[in-house]
């Protein structure tokens, strides 16, 4: 009876535990203990336990939270014994299965009997668990069918791994014999314990991720639909803008001249109910006004309206409009509500735009108002007593915020999120769509607050359950299915280790030596790090390559062999290599510098991986020599130069004879041979300039380019690159516009004017080339703080997205085929960044396939003291 009770005890403590890893949207966890603690329970000690199984069962269902609010309290009672139930028929299947195909004996020394036991006891019987419990919480409403069948995996497999945990540890607790199951708990136990702890912490860790991304998606949402709205608003606060300026300069309006204004405004998109003229009126000229109205003032009352009391003055409504035409509001006095009252004298006194707190609209919806002053004179005076002797009235807009939240965020799915607006000051809500709050997503609610038209307001966004069951995300599934294979390991192999460990002792040590022959014997340099970067092990190929003695390299750190060289290759001051640089480059392959003993530098290739073991991370670092290879380099460099320099001086004289002969010096050639003359032109051209780009690369490379900085206009600059790329674009029939800022002012550079033109050349070129016929190049500069932006956009197809990390290459091209439309070296564009480099700038990119790109090249401004001197913010 005891027994019966504790295993009861057991599984509903365990039970609690487990659900703190329950999934939504079912009820099931991913991992469940207390079945296999309930089935090892009945293999010990018999059917008896099927009763403690039942009542731990029982309990664990009646105190579970979260019920609909729908079900009875008979509905929970049979609904938690129908659970207790499956419970139950499940250990009863399980211990009458082992004990009938796996000869089950307590020591559990057979191989075939673990097997069996785990096969049994683990996906077979957890079949019965997970596949009734499932139709019973579809059965009560509390799963539905679109998410039963991941609700039956999850239960599936959160009861096999409870399992495969549970049913090991039990044994080493109560088993018989004990001295046995005494000695596994290091070999057995203490490994279980630890991958079930792994196991957890990948679901978690996977959990936590998924949620990260998540919220960093649900957020980043929430900021555009935050910046919509408010640009919607503003859009209507500028009509209402335009209204207040048409009252400044206009002494009178008549209502004629207002609604000939508005005739034409998108009521339906705005989301504005009405725009109104409220004017400030004395008592001693309301019969007057009431006349001009033919009616009576009126004010709020509740519900509906009144006949205005007696007041001194009166803020009535004179002209009002809307896409209903409804003018029965004209005389309203709104200065008879307190609320509105305020946000006009905050207008009034403050001579600027101001928001109502959330007020009700006669029809009883909710609303916001905004007012914006309008004085004698259309000038805003000083003092606030001026303010307040001048003010002729307001211009009113009247928002119904369902509306109005409609219309501004039109462009988005409302199903996905719920909305929050609220006054601060007030606490009242501006508009509210939130259902009841939800724990579970409460990392979800994204708020933000500012002030406004001297209100603060605060936004709230938080995802509807149609947006949470999208993006549920299977990440964790596939976690726990690496625990649920690890889990089966542990559980067939585990309790068969103790006889199997001289044996593995055994093929360790064969294995070791095994792998320190190969490391040895590598003909390549092998260096081994631990995580502090120190050497733990070098082969015999490292000592020849560093010239060190293997032993007195062990325990130094990396440094002492390895350097590398900072981005900037012409900064020649070689930086020590970090334990941060390695984890960057796990995986890559990487050029770093050698120190040898003798001091010598030796340029290596290095291929770097990395071994997790235990609670520490090993590199392995595979080193080849490059001394080499660099010199077929050198070589190969010196004789492209070389062939450079020679082709260049029979070009020229082909190309001046192709162009005299094209020219007609020779006489009027036939149309064959002078399209053939053309042809030869072009490519000699063509091949001109690719010696003239590898011949800049070589100069680049080798240092030996210098700049020449001059004093150079921008605008002028701009003018003489289009004006020598003209032709080119009237080639192609591309149009090439200079946009000149509005606000234009000269603006200077202290640069090498000739190499701007040749990078802005290949800019141009390149956007002109890949541009449809007919299309626009746009060149334009803007000047932003102390520094110039030169930008170049065209009209193309766009560069794809595996192409932009490679565009900066030399000889890279998009299309490389030798079918490709578009010519060229695929130089300019690595000879172009390197010059920007050079003159301590920049060259930046962005681009939308079929849309076009745009390049932008930013320098320091030069902005001369006078047309003599020099005066430059990049000194």
């Amino acid at each position: 009876m005891l027994r019966i009770l504790l295993l009861a005890i057991a599984y509903f403590v365990f039970g609690q535990l487990a659900m703190l890893l329950a999934i939504a949207p079912g009820m099931a966890t991913s991992v469940f203990p207390s079945l296999g603690i309930a089935i090892a329970a009945a293999l010990l000690w018999g059917y008896p336990m099927l009763a403690g199984a039942f009542l731990g069962s029982l309990m664990f269902k009646l105190v579970q939270p979260d019920w609909p609010q729908d079900l009875t309290w008979s509905d929970k009672v049979v609904y938690s014994l129908s659970m207790a139930g499956i419970t139950a028929l499940t250990v009863a299947f399980a211990l009458g299965a082992v004990r009938r195909f796996a000869h089950f004996h307590s020591a559990l020394t057979f191989e075939k009997s673990i097997l069996w036991l785990f096969v049994l006891a683990g996906p077979f019987a957890c079949l019965i668990s997970s596949g009734l419990s499932t139709l019973v919480l579809e059965q009560f409403g509390l799963v539905t069918p679109d998410h039963a069948g991941l609700n039956w995996f999850t239960w599936w497999v959160g009861d096999m791994i409870g399992v495969m945990i549970a049913i090991p540890l039990v044994f080493m607790l109560f088993a018989k014999p004990r001295p046995l199951w005494r000695t596994r708990w290091l070999t057995v136990g203490l490994p279980l314990l630890v991958c079930t702890a792994l196991v957890v912490a990948l679901f978690v860790l996977a959990r936590f991720q998924h949620h990260q991304s998540m919220q960093q998606k649900f957020f980043d949402q929430s900021e555009q639909i935050s910046a919509t709205f408010q640009f919607r608003v503003s859009k209507v606060l500028q009509q209402m803008q335009m209204l207040e300026r048409l009252f400044a300069v206009q002494p009178e309006v008549t209502e004629p001249m207002f609604r000939q204004f508005l005739q034409h405004y998108p009521w339906n998109e705005a989301g504005v109910l009405f725009f109104d003229w409220v004017e400030l009126v004395p008592h001693s000229r309301r019969s007057a006004v009431e006349a001009q109205l033919q009616t009576g003032f009126k004010e709020y009352a509740n519900p509906g309206v009144k006949s205005a009391a007696v007041r001194s003055h009166y803020s009535v409504i004179r002209y009002l409009a809307s896409a209903s035409g409804d003018t029965s509001f004209a005389g309203l006095d709104l200065a008879a509500d307190p609320v509105r009252k305020e946000a006009m004298d905050y207008a009034m006194d403050s001579g600027s735009i101001s928001i109502t707190a959330p007020v009700r609209l006669v029809s009883g919806n909710a609303a916001l108002v905004f007012f914006i002053p309008v004085y004698q004179q259309g000038v805003i005076p000083k003092s606030l007593d001026e303010k307040r002797q001048k003010i002729r009235g307001f211009i009113c807009g009247i928002f119904e915020t369902e509306l109005l939240v409609q219309t501004s965020l039109s462009q988005y799915d409302t199903s996905e999120f719920h909305l929050h607006i609220r006054d601060l000051g007030t606490g009242l809500p501006y508009y509210s769509s939130l259902p009841e709050p939800a724990a579970q997503t409460s990392y979800l609610t994204w708020t933000r607050q500012w002030s406004h038209a001297g209100r603060s307001l605060e936004l709230q966004l938080v995802p509807s359950k149609t947006l949470l069951n999208l993006n549920s995300g299977q990440q964790s599934w596939y976690v726990l299915t690496g625990g649920l294979v690890l889990c089966s390991l542990l559980g067939i192999f585990l309790l068969v280790l103790t006889g199997r460990s001289a044996r593995i002792e055994h093929l360790i040590t064969q294995r070791t030596k095994e792998l320190s022959s190969i490391l040895d014997n590598a003909i390549e340099s092998i260096v081994i790090v631990d995580q502090q970067g120190l050497i733990e092990r070098v082969n015999k190929e490292t000592s020849l390559l560093f010239g060190y003695a293997m032993p007195s390299l062990l325990r130094q750190p990396v440094s002492k062999l390895l350097a590398c060289l900072p981005e900037h290759k012409n900064h020649q001051l070689l930086q020590p290599l970090t334990v941060e640089q390695l984890n960057l480059w796990v995986g890559h392959t990487v050029e770093v510098t050698g120190l040898s003993e003798d001091g010598q530098q030796i340029p290596l290739e290095m291929g770097l991986s990395r071994v997790d073991i235990a609670d520490k991370h090993l590199y392995t670092l595979m080193l080849h020599d490059l001394r080499e290879r660099k010199k077929i380099d050198r070589m190969k460099s010196e004789f492209i130069s070389t062939v450079s320099h020679e082709l260049r001086t029979p070009l020229t004289s082909i190309n001046g004879s192709l162009g005299l002969l094209a020219g007609g010096v020779t006489g009027e050639l036939p149309p064959q041979a002078q399209q053939l003359v053309q042809i030869a032109k072009t490519n000699t051209d063509r091949l001109a300039r690719l010696v003239n780009d590898i011949l800049d690369i070589e100069k680049l490379e080798f240092g030996q380019l210098k700049l020449q900085p001059t004093e150079v206009d921008v605008l002028q600059l701009l003018q003489e690159a289009k004006q020598q790329n003209q032709a080119y674009a009237d080639k192609y029939s591309v149009r090439l516009d200079l946009v000149v800022p509005t606000d234009h002012t000269a603006v200077y550079l202290y640069q090498d004017k000739f190499r701007l033109l040749q990078i802005l050349s290949n800019l141009i070129s390149n956007a002109i080339k890949f541009s449809p016929s007919h299309s626009v190049v746009k060149l334009s500069y803007q000047q932003h703080d102390h520094y110039l932006v030169i930008k170049v956009k065209d009209q193309g197809t766009g560069i794809a997205e595996s192409f932009r990390s490679k565009i900066f290459q030399k000889f890279a091209q998009a299309d490389s085929s030798d079918s490709r439309s578009n010519q060229g070296s695929g130089l300019g564009l690595n000879i172009s960044k390197t010059l920007v480099e050079m003159m301590q700038g920049n060259i930046d990119f962005e681009s939308e396939l079929g849309k076009g790109t745009c390049f932008s090249l930013t320098f320091p401004c030069y902005q001369p003291l006078n047309r003599h001197g020099k005066s430059s913010v990049q000194d």
